[in-house]
């Protein structure tokens, strides 16, 4: 209901907003044309690749200044022609969501895998299944969750992604679920596996991570791209990436930059830390945990809160002088 309220007044602040104000838009690189007001112009963008086109570095240019998630997306705009002052503002974690549940686990005696992200070539669901079909086989007790419902496919698309998990070897040993409609629902399906398995080729946060070491658990993750961010060698089991390749999955990326490619050394490295925390049993992730404690959302709306209201904003309530 709190949340419910805040959206209310902001849908009503809209109808009646001061043109003077900053205004803060968050979205694609490729459309900022449109704002609101004459305030100074704040953008938000989430890009993956590392490379941008000519349309995307003019719009981006065409703000007064701009926030990214990580370095590594500051490090993309700069090295693309990018010339406004970038800020970088960490996502958080809600840490009263993403907590263990005040109720009994379920033992379950097999390990858990799992990975939440929609049906993408990008997210690398492909590699994920290749890499658990080749490091486990029947007699393993081990399981692999997927949360990957995709709402921009079709029904044939669909089928080829689903038929990956159900035509394989361990098929049994894979369960599909459906998107769920809560953050806590979220969290207690996190709460109920033992690790999560993100092998993206790229991303521009991926948020699921650190929502998975709040809830204490191991991470495997590609070494590559936005989630560098928080992902170290410290809090997960990064699977180093040596090369990159064009972008392209026929539906979103049509090659205009890169990202990375998941050879025969990348599955080798994925079945060895998939064999590496099944066998020892790892459940825990204390550093993970402490990583996600950092990343919170007050850090990050006070990132960018100071940072537009540097210039010591007023609303403009005064009235207008009468012309004589």
């Amino acid at each position: 209901e709190h949340e419910k309220e805040i959206l209310q007044r902001c849908l009503q602040n809209n109808q009646t907003f001061d043109a003077d104000a900053p205004c803060l838009k968050i979205w694609h690189q490729n459309d900022l044309a449109s704002r609101i007001g004459r305030g100074r112009y704040f953008v938000f963008p989430f890009f993956e690749l590392d490379k941008l086109t000519q349309l995307e570095v003019h719009h981006l240019n065409s703000t007064d200044e701009l926030f990214v998630t990580s370095e590594w997306g500051k490090r993309i705009l700069i090295d693309n022609g990018v010339t406004k002052h970038i800020t970088v503002a960490p996502l958080g974690v809600d840490m009263d969501i993403f907590q263990s549940p005040l109720k009994i686990k379920i033992e379950n005696p097999n390990y858990i895998f799992m990975h939440i992200g929609k049906w993408e070539r990008r997210k690398s669901h492909d590699f994920l299944i290749q890499a658990f079909n080749l490091a486990f086989d029947v007699n393993d007790n081990v399981e692999l969750w997927l949360m990957p419902y995709n709402p921009f496919l079709n029904q044939q698309q669909e089928a080829h992604w689903i038929s990956l998990a159900q035509n394989c070897k361990l098929a049994s040993k894979i369960k599909i679920f459906n998107r769920v409609d809560t953050q806590y629902q979220l969290a207690e399906f996190i709460y109920h596996t033992d690790c999560g398995v993100f092998l993206s080729r790229a991303e521009g946060w991926n948020n699921e991570i650190i929502e998975t070491m709040a809830l204490n658990k191991p991470i495997i993750a590609t070494n590559y791209s936005a989630h560098t961010e928080y992902c170290t060698k410290d809090n997960s089991y990064l699977v180093d990436i040596t090369e990159t390749e064009p972008a392209f999955d026929d539906k979103w990326f049509k090659g205009e930059g890169n990202w990375a490619k998941l050879d025969k050394d990348q599955l080798d490295q994925t079945i060895f830390h998939m064999r590496s925390v099944y066998s020892n049993n790892i459940k825990t992730n204390p550093n993970g945990l402490e990583t996600a404690k950092k990343y919170n959302w007050t850090n990050t709306a006070q990132i960018i809160s100071s940072q537009i209201f540097k210039t010591d904003y007023h609303a403009n309530t005064k009235k207008k002088r009468r012309r004589k």
